[in-house]
């Protein structure tokens, strides 16, 4: 397995914390190491992509059916079938999870048809001038607001694709995958960071917010995890 999961980082950093015998280790529960993995996955990345440099793939996580509904534009919900090309007003059906911003522009990798048609990307404010483009009117575009994606688009589609560097990884399992009827994110799934950025996690974890310096952070099972020994030492 060439991947860390969700799983596999919180159970080590389980054992390296009943290891250390704190007091406060029984208390520790899977959800809480969770939500530090999320906290500190998402500075790590920040701090990188704010260097300028290109998103690593590692960071990025897809959502390659994401349903649509159509509205008008006074935000009645409507059927697709029957609308006027001219007023088509698209919706994603769920709130799309927060993404990480990278230096003056979104989170967003991709955002588009899923027979790779891609859709712009741009503020809200933008969009009411759209119509009154003389040679792009008829583009297709989407924003957000409130959570949700809104695609502005000549013809109706039933669902888009949307790749980004989200927050919380974990948020894109509230999205099922309408083919194969299964959620995007699992706590086995692939976890969205380079392998060589998870024992660096864990020792910001361990350190942050407990109080424990790890003194071995290499590898010393050598089975690609990245698992810390115990060998630790109480601040």
């Amino acid at each position: 397995m060439d991947f860390v999961t969700l799983n596999g980082i919180v159970t080590d950093l389980l054992l390296t914390v009943r290891g250390s015998k704190i007091s406060k280790s029984e208390t520790i529960s899977k959800r809480q190491i969770e939500e530090w993995i999320h906290q500190y996955r998402g500075l790590l990345l920040k701090q990188d992509l704010d260097k300028g440099k290109t998103p690593n793939p590692d960071y990025i996580q897809e959502i390659d059916h994401l349903k649509l509904e159509a509205i008008d534009t006074a935000g009645t919900n409507m059927t697709i079938n029957g609308i006027s090309a001219e007023n088509i007003i698209l919706r994603t059906e769920l709130e799309i999870p927060k993404t990480i911003d990278l230096n003056f522009k979104s989170g967003f990798m991709y955002i588009g048809t899923v027979d790779g048609t891609e859709i712009q990307f741009i503020p809200e404010g933008r969009s009411k001038w759209q119509s009154f483009k003389k040679y792009t009117s008829n583009d297709s575009i989407c924003f957000l607001r409130g959570g949700y994606l809104y695609i502005m688009n000549n013809k109706p589609i039933e669902f888009i694709s949307v790749r980004g560097i989200f927050e919380v990884p974990s948020e894109v399992g509230r999205f099922v995958n309408p083919i194969t009827n299964q959620p995007y994110f699992n706590l086995d799934s692939k976890y969205p960071i380079p392998i060589n950025m998870v024992s660096t996690l864990k020792q910001m974890i361990l350190k942050g917010e407990l109080g424990i310096e790890s003194q071995s952070p290499s590898d010393t099972k050598n089975d690609s995890m990245n698992r810390l020994s115990i060998d630790i030492a109480k601040n």
